[in-house]
């Protein structure tokens, strides 16, 4: 049974990333609102929270995709459109990254969960009702 749930994984294609689909099947939306934090797939039943926390390693993530963008901006303001006002520039830096933040939070999660599904392969154990939902299952 292992075996074909390894080989369900789908790769990671741009597509799948951008669309925000499941990794592990590729069908499956992994978020039901904008900031939520899904809990497993609708379509393959895979649990995207293995543990409590599973998502934490998406804040450096982000921080650093934010960092990044801070430093475009910059360049592009201060040195491509030659703004000589350190108010304009600043605000600039302060808010398009927090607009930046806001949009590629779910992004900085699907791409936790690619690394860890590249690290730690998908096993049976991971389809498995855990928590509330094996207390179910028992009744």
């Amino acid at each position: 049974m292992a075996a074909s749930i390894t080989g369900t994984l789908s790769t990671l294609n741009f597509r799948t990333f951008f669309k925000l689909r499941c990794p592990v099947c590729g069908k499956g939306k992994i978020f039901r609102g904008y900031l939520d934090t899904p809990e497993r797939c609708p379509e393959c039943g895979y649990y995207f929270m293995r543990e409590t926390g599973y998502f934490l390693p998406h804040a450096p993530i982000s921080y650093l995709a934010i960092v990044f963008f801070a430093f475009i901006v910059w360049v592009v303001v201060r040195l491509l459109l030659g703004v000589q006002s350190d108010f304009i520039v600043l605000s600039s830096i302060l808010v398009l990254p927090a607009i930046f933040a806001v949009w590629s939070n779910r992004y900085a999660k699907m791409l936790w969960l690619a690394i860890d599904l590249w690290l730690h392969p998908p096993t049976q154990e991971d389809f498995e009702a855990r928590g509330r939902d094996s207390r179910n299952s028992i009744e």
